[in-house]
Order: structure tokens, then C-alpha cells, then sequence
């Protein structure tokens, strides 16, 4: 008998001899001893161990070769007993003929076989009985059809180049309980039909990530003894300790792998790379997900019409769009999606967690509020020691949107949109004012009466009204802080105009300095556009702050709504003025003066004069001169603690809603005013350009201005203002050549979005 296993030996040897040794048709052996069965086993494994060595190696185009032939053992005619050294079963071997023509295809013939070809064997490396293989080739085939599945499944991460993913509804269609059960018993022919099932239950139960990187590497049939050693999805990642060449693998506890002992590291070394591409999470709503810095992002590459969509960086974040697989978000209850949300992913520069914790709890608390118009905060994770937060990625900004619609038509749709959109911001903004923070708002590295903005003559001292840290506000009100989607996701009856919703509330800073994009605070020489006077007046600022700057927007809002966005441009550059202390222009809401040695703000002339001059437009009705009472005397108030709280605005606008609903001529009806005093004269007339006039031309009245004529005439201003140019670093030398004229400061970004 040994001679005939040398002999076999020496064909798989051979290197004339390369073909896979082929299936026997019968084996018949009568019960022997524990010692032959040991002997046997052990010398059939190293045969099959040379085979397997050879097939690795062998050459993509090997040459023409016979096939090994089968072995056939005839059953012994004796008892079969312990033999000695000198006596030995006798064994009898018929060697058929290949039939001519027929090279090449023995493996056709045989039914069983003592040895089995590398991908037939179970993959434990385990030399004992029980690892030996006698499944017939439907088992190596699945092996291979699923290895090849999943390899062809699997998406390249544009985060992460070499790096891929297999995505969870794809090992959920692959990873089947019949074709686990297939392959363990295949592998396995100690165990029973019922015992392999109960295991390929419990796989894709709790363990298909895990036997997903096994088939991967063709050891699927392993996940039953890593599933006995009670491993399952929950322990993946599984550890490898670096710079180690054996690879060892084992748990977050420090506990070694148990059923992984025996691999070779070349396979356990596969398995860790392979295990992150099945282990790509799956994003939910409201969660924090702390991952690894292996961890591949399930995002996938966004289509041709958003590749232009860039990231854009602020001094305190950096915000860049992702489009999540479809399988790997929860975050809309819709199953339809063929690609998957597109979102706006902001990476915080800090590391410190207490700042993380200033940016989410108010987004995290509110959230499962689903006010329509508060961005919703998705999700948010740590990776790379860097936290990161995820939002809905906006169609364009309120800015943007006013520019995409330059010439909005005064009807019953538009008007009642519009109202709707200022109601819900204002309620909104209760919701944030209403919130009790668990962290106090305050500015990183300054006390809360210690709080310097700026240099030199433009320095502002600020401090915080007693108690005011414990709230929640927002701090930067602008138009490149509300988001404008085109379709309301949240909402039972989305409006077919779309939705307005307050971005960028999570830090809730005292002031909109700190935001700003690229600038640095202390180089600062003027004051943001939307900045309330208490700010330049050194008084204590509170959640006042938001509701001037919300009368800002509300008054750009109604002149988009009369007179169009050329108009929005026009109004800034009416009001734009030299500052007394720098002597740069700037376009605020109010002036500082000096008098009698003290600090005073008046609400500009010009914005007065402007409120005036949309009265007596042609086009505004009762509701609008209402809104423009409400905004001018409840919301442009210079006092702080005259100015409307954000609970009794959203009362006086439903008011004003519902009024609009009801009576269409309150709403639309032309009913303007005559200018109430003679400074609506030096007000521009607000009519759209025509032709190839300048975006921001306008029209003024006899006035005195440079060239002043008693008629009136168009006055074209081309040049960048002066305060555009320097408040951008706060140097003479630079000019942005992307500054638009008309442009507020702090330079706002015109892009599709402004969540940073």
C-alpha cells in the first residue's frame, strides 16, 4: 500500500504532470484500525498539499499535458489486522486508459476521490479527518460563483482609491441560507443536513458580513467554527496587530482568534483587508458612529451635473458633497432611490469634543422636532481623530435663489410663498431661542465679558447678557445661512416652490465674525452686513442679535418680491457709506455717531428712505405695507430690548398669513402710499434693468449727487466698492476678482449652498 502512495506521490510531483488529480470512481476498504486510517490520512494530505502548491503556481498557459489517472483499490479479500513490518495489506491498483481524444477531461469521470483539488477542500488547515473533502464539484463551483459575485459587485469609494465596498443589498441577494448550507456541507461531510442549516441560519442572521469576507477568500465553509467560538458581525472589525508577519487576528478584548490559528498569514492577511470592504456602514438617522480610520465610506461617485459642485471651507469647517449608496442610509423612509441622497458632509477643524458637542446638541435635540424649516442634522461621525456632521444637500441658498429668479411675478402663489417662508424662519428661530443647552455657548478662549473682535479703531469689545450662554440663537442670520430645497422631504404636503430652511445654527456663536469664509477675525476693519449696533455700541448682545438680522433679510426679501434681485443689489449700494472711525465703506443697517462724547446708532437714513420708496411702489398691497411696518418698527429697532422676541413675531405673521389666505385683495391689491416725508425722494426708483444695462443699475430722483440733473437719470456704477475689496483681508493691495459689486460682506459664497 505504501508503494503505491509513493508512487502517487511522484505523479503529482511531476512536473509533466500538472493536471488536477481526478476523482476516484469507488473506494471500498473494509473497517481498519485507527493507526492505517492515521497513516493514510496524513499521507494523502501531504499529496494534496503538493497539488495545491502546484496550482498556485502554475503558469497561465500550461502546456498540453495527459491527465493523472484514476486509482482504483480493490476491496481486500482478507481481514484486515494491525500490520508488521514485514507484512502489509496487499493493494491491488487498476489503472484505466484514457480514452483517445480524451486528455484533458478526466475529471469527468470519477465520482470520489481521496484527494480533492485546492478550491474542494475545506479551508481550515487542519490535517485531521475530519477536513478532508468528499463533496463532488457542485460545491467548488458555488465557491467559485460566489467569490466571482461579490467580486463583481463591489464599488470603488471615490474617498478611499483602491478601496472598495461590497454593498449590504447586494450580500443580502448573494448570501442566501441555501447557498451557506450548501457550502458548509460541501466542506463539512461530518455534518448533517440539519446541523449545516441551523448554521447558515444563524450566518445570515447575525454573521453575513462575516462569512461574506470567508466566501471572499474561499473559506466560507470556516464560519462554523468562528461561529462555535460565538464570533459574529458585531466583532468585525477583527483586530491584526501591525508590523506582525504572522498577522494574527483577535478581538477588541485583546482575545486571540481561536478557529484563525491554524490559517496561514497570507489568508488571515486577506481577511483583514477584505473585511472592511463587507463592513461599510450603514448611515441612520440621529446616530453617531465612531469608525476607524480603515473604515471605507459607502459613498459613491457623484453624476456629471454635480461634478462641478465643490468644497467650500469656512474658519471653522470645511463642507463637501456625498452621495450615499442607496443600501446604506436610513435616512428616508422612500425605497426608491436609484442612487442614493446626495448630502452635505461638514468636517469640523477641531478635535476638541466639547466644540462637537456646541455644533450638535441644539441640531440633535431639534431634530426629531422636524420643523420644516430647520436643516435636519442626519447623522454624524468620528473618523480620523475629526468629527464630521451630515445634512440634506441644499438646491442653492436664499441669496442664490433670489438671483436664479431675478424677476419673481407678484401673484397669489409667489406672495403667499414667500409670507409662508418668513413665517416658518421666525419660527424656527423660536425653536433655537427656546432651547436650554446643556453646553454653554461661549467663545473658545475669551471669558464671557471678554469676547475682542478686530484691531486697532474697528476693535469691538463684546460681552454677553447674563444668563444668554444657556440658550440656544444662532448668531449669523444671512441669506447664505437659509437653504433652499426644492423638495420638502419632511413634509405631508411639500409646496411645489420648495422649502426655506436656517443652516448653520448648531455653533449658536454671540456674533457672525468668527464664520466667515477665509478671514481672519482680527484683521476685520468693518462690520459684517447684517450685524445689529450693539456690536459697535460695546453693549451686551443676546438673542436680539438674530432678530435684527432677520429684519435685514425680511426687507431684501419684500424688495426681491416687488422689484426683483437687481433691486436687492441696488438697495446695498444706496446704502453703502464710508465709516466715520475707518473711513471704508460699508453697507450696514445703522450708523454710529459721536455725541456729546458717547457712542450713538441711528437706523440708516438711506434704509428708511428705502423702506419708504417700497410703500409708494406700484405693485405693494395691504400686506405688504404691513410687513413693512412690522419689519421697520418691531425688527430694525436699535434698542435690543425693544426689538420683537421671536415668539410674538411668529403670532403677528400667522396674523398676516392668515389674513392673506382669506382675502386675496388684502394680499395683491395695489394700494401705495405717497412718500410720507421728502427723504423717499433720495431713495432710488426701483426699476428692473432693461437691455444690456448693468445688473446694478438704478435709478435716483433729483438729489445731490456728483452731476446732479433736475430730471431723473440712470447712474451706472461698474467699479467694485472700495470696502468690497479691502474687508476681504483686510488689505488695499488685494482685489478678489470674483467680488461681485453689490456683494454683502462678509463675502458670501454663490454657490449651490452655504452650509459652513
Amino acid at each position: 500500500m505504501f508503494k503505491c502512495l509513493a508512487k502517487l506521490l511522484h505523479l503529482k510531483k511531476s512536473k509533466h504532470n500538472r493536471a488536477k488529480v481526478v476523482k476516484e470512481e469507488q473506494i471500498v476498504e473494509e473497517p481498519a484500525t485507527a493507526e492505517i486510517r492515521t497513516r493514510l490520512e496524513a499521507s494523502l494530505d501531504e499529496v494534496a498539499e503538493a497539488a495545491e502548491h502546484e496550482a498556485v503556481t502554475e503558469p497561465p498557459t500550461p502546456p498540453p499535458t495527459k491527465s493523472v489517472p484514476s486509482i482504483l483499490i480493490r476491496k481486500s479479500t482478507g481481514d484486515l489486522r494491525v500490520p508488521d513490518k514485514a507484512s502489509e495489506p496487499k493493494v491491488t491498483l487498476i489503472i484505466p486508459q484514457t480514452p483517445p481524444g480524451n486528455e484533458g477531461t478526466s475529471e469527468k469521470t470519477p465520482t470520489h476521490s481521496l484527494t480533492t483539488p485546492h478550491h474542494s477542500r475545506r479551508n481550515s488547515g487542519e490535517s485531521s479527518a475530519s477536513n478532508l473533502s468528499r463533496s463532488d464539484s457542485g460545491g467548488s463551483k458555488s465557491v467559485h460563483w460566489l467569490k466571482e459575485q461579490l467580486e463583481n459587485e463591489r464599488l470603488e469609494c471615490p474617498m478611499h482609491p483602491h478601496s472598495f465596498i461590497v454593498p449590504k443589498n447586494v450580500q443580502e441577494n448573494l448570501i442566501t441560507e441555501s447557498a451557506v448550507a450548501e457550502d458548509i456541507q460541501a466542506h463539512n461531510p461530518d455534518i448533517s443536513r440539519e446541523e449545516a442549516r441551523d448554521h447558515a441560519k444563524t450566518a445570515c442572521q447575525y454573521a453575513r458580513c462575516l462569512y461574506a469576507t470567508l466566501a471572499y477568500i474561499k473559506r466560507g465553509a470556516d464560519i462554523c467554527d468562528l461561529l462555535n467560538e460565538g464570533i459574529t458581525d458585531k466583532d468585525l472589525p477583527l483586530i491584526r496587530r501591525p508590523n506582525d508577519r504572522s498577522a494574527p487576528l483577535s478581538l477588541r478584548s485583546g482575545n486571540p482568534v481561536k478557529a484563525m490559528k491554524t490559517w496561514k498569514p497570507k489568508h488571515r492577511e486577506n481577511f483583514d483587508r477584505i473585511q472592511w470592504w463587507m463592513t461599510s456602514p450603514v448611515f441612520k438617522f440621529g446616530e453617531h458612529y465612531s469608525l476607524d480610520e480603515k473604515t471605507i465610506l459607502p459613498f459613491v461617485p457623484l453624476d456629471a451635473n454635480e461634478a462641478s459642485l465643490e468644497k467650500k471651507q469656512g474658519g471653522y469647517s470645511e463642507v463637501y458633497p456625498v452621495r450615499i449608496h442607496p443600501a446604506h442610509n436610513e435616512f428616508w423612509e422612500s425605497k426608491s432611490q436609484d442612487q442614493g441622497p446626495l448630502v452635505a458632509v461638514k468636517q469640523l477643524f477641531s478635535s476638541d469634543k466639547t466644540e462637537f458637542r456646541k455644533e450638535s446638541t441644539i441640531l440633535q435635540a431639534l431634530g426629531p422636532k422636524n420643523h420644516a424649516h430647520l436643516i435636519k442634522l442626519l447623522a454624524t461621525y468620528e473618523m480620523g481623530n475629526k468629527y464630521h456632521l451630515m445634512f440634506p444637500y441644499a438646491n442653492a441658498n436664499l441669496r442664490k435663489y433670489w438671483e436664479d429668479h431675478p424677476n419673481p411675478i407678484f401673484d397669489g402663489d409667489t406672495v403667499l410663498w414667500s409670507l409662508k417662508q418668513m413665517t416658518g424662519i421666525a419660527s424656527g428661530l423660536q425653536l433655537i431661542h427656546d432651547f436650554r443647552v446643556t453646553v454653554p455657548l461661549s467663545v473658545p478662549g475669551a471669558g464671557v465679558g471678554d469676547i475682542r473682535l478686530g484691531k486697532g479703531k474697528g476693535a469691538v469689545q463684546l460681552t454677553v447678557q447674563k444668563g444668554e450662554q444657556w440658550f440656544g440663537r444662532h448668531g449669523d442670520i444671512k441669506p447664505e445661512n437659509v437653504l433652499w430645497f426644492a423638495k420638502d422631504r419632511y413634509s405631508p404636503h411639500p409646496h411645489p416652490m420648495g422649502v426655506l430652511q436656517i443652516a448653520d445654527f448648531g455653533l449658536g456663536r454671540f456674533h457672525g465674525r468668527d464664520s466667515r469664509s477665509g478671514v481672519n477675525p482680527e484683521t476685520i476693519l468693518s462690520s459684517p452686513t447684517y450685524e445689529p449696533p450693539e456690536c459697535k455700541l460695546k453693549l451686551p448682545v443676546s438673542r436680539a442679535y438674530d432678530i435684527w438680522s432677520l429684519g435685514c433679510i425680511y426687507l431684501e426679501f419684500i424688495t426681491w418680491l416687488l422689484r426683483g434681485s437687481a433691486a436687492i443689489d441696488g438697495f446695498a449700494d444706496f446704502r453703502g457709506r464710508d465709516a466715520t472711525d475707518t473711513g471704508i465703506n460699508d453697507d450696514n443697517f445703522f450708523t454710529v455717531t459721536m455725541e456729546d462724547g458717547a457712542l450713538k446708532a441711528n437706523v440708516r437714513e438711506q434704509v428708511s428712505a428705502w423702506s419708504e420708496r417700497l410703500h409708494s411702489d406700484k405693485n405693494c398691497s395691504k400686506l405688504i405695507h404691513d410687513l413693512l411696518d412690522l419689519t421697520m418698527s418691531d425688527l430694525l429697532v436699535i434698542e435690543s430690548d425693544n426689538r420683537s422676541k421671536a415668539s410674538w413675531l411668529c403670532i403677528q405673521l400667522k396674523k398676516l398669513l392668515h389674513k392673506a389666505e382669506i382675502d386675496q385683495e388684502y394680499a395683491l391689491k395695489p394700494v401705495p402710499r405717497k412718500p410720507a416725508s421728502g427723504r423717499s425722494n433720495s431713495a432710488p426708483l426701483l426699476e428692473p434693468p432693461k437691455g444690456n444695462e448693468k445688473r446694478n443699475s438704478v435709478t435716483f430722483l433729483d438729489q445731490e449727487k456728483p452731476h446732479a440733473l433736475k430730471t431723473q437719470f440712470k447712474l451706472h456704477m461698474t467699479a467694485n466698492p472700495k470696502d468690497l475689496v479691502l474687508r476681504t483681508l483686510g488689505t488695499p493691495n488685494f482685489k478678489a476678482q470674483h467680488v461681485g459689486k453689490t456683494t454683502t460682506w462678509p463675502l458670501p459664497q454663490r454657490q449651490q449652498i452655504a452650509h459652513g
